[in-house]
């Protein structure tokens, strides 16, 4: 009786491994794609609402205006006075001994990187009391429920389904992240 050592595998065995794995990584790829766009997509919002709740803090802790800045509705006067589209994210805020504003929290224009696009960001200024305001408003508390704009939009066109993040004030106090479809980013 002779007994026989297998040495490896045939060119069936390979061929039919290949050809499975080559079905999982055509099936998975998509997936991944998609996980990876929306992971980004929510650290990037994160990283927004982070900014708020800190501009939102200091203002309580320092007990006077901050400023997170916004492209639309910058205030005129004050911290947030010269907020554009550049220094969206940043938050800033007036010494008391006077000058020029200094930043808190830096910018977060450069954190969106394609294929996330900012599709809206307002101004928001921060009492002591840690309510917050849109632009030189300072009678009416912010509130996206009062019809007033998102805080920030933030859109991803790698996603075609849930691709943006609407971050709203409500109150001037309360920070909330609602997910949407948008058909396409701007």
């Amino acid at each position: 009786m002779r007994i026989r050592i297998s040495r490896g595998f045939t060119l069936v065995e390979l061929m039919i491994t290949f050809a499975v794995a080559a079905i999982l990584v055509t099936v998975a790829l998509p997936s991944f794609r998609d996980l990876m766009a929306r992971n980004e997509l929510v650290t990037v919002t994160n990283s927004w609402v982070g900014a708020l709740n800190t501009a939102r803090a200091e203002a309580v802790k320092l007990n006077q205006h901050v400023a997170f800045c916004g492209e639309d509705d910058v205030p005129t006067s004050g911290a947030g006075s010269d907020c554009s589209a550049s220094k969206a994210g940043e938050v800033r805020y007036l010494p008391r001994n006077g000058g020029a504003a200094e930043a808190l929290h830096a910018a977060l224009t450069d954190s969106v990187t394609q294929p996330l696009v900012i599709a809206a960001s307002t101004a928001v200024r921060f009492r002591g009391d840690g309510v917050g305001y849109r632009g030189d408003n300072m009678t009416t508390p912010y509130s996206t429920a009062g019809g007033g704009p998102p805080v920030v939009v933030l859109c991803s066109t790698a996603l075609t389904v849930d691709n943006a993040r609407r971050v709203e004030l409500i109150a001037g106090t309360r920070v909330q992240v609602v997910t949407e479809t948008r058909a396409s980013c701007p």
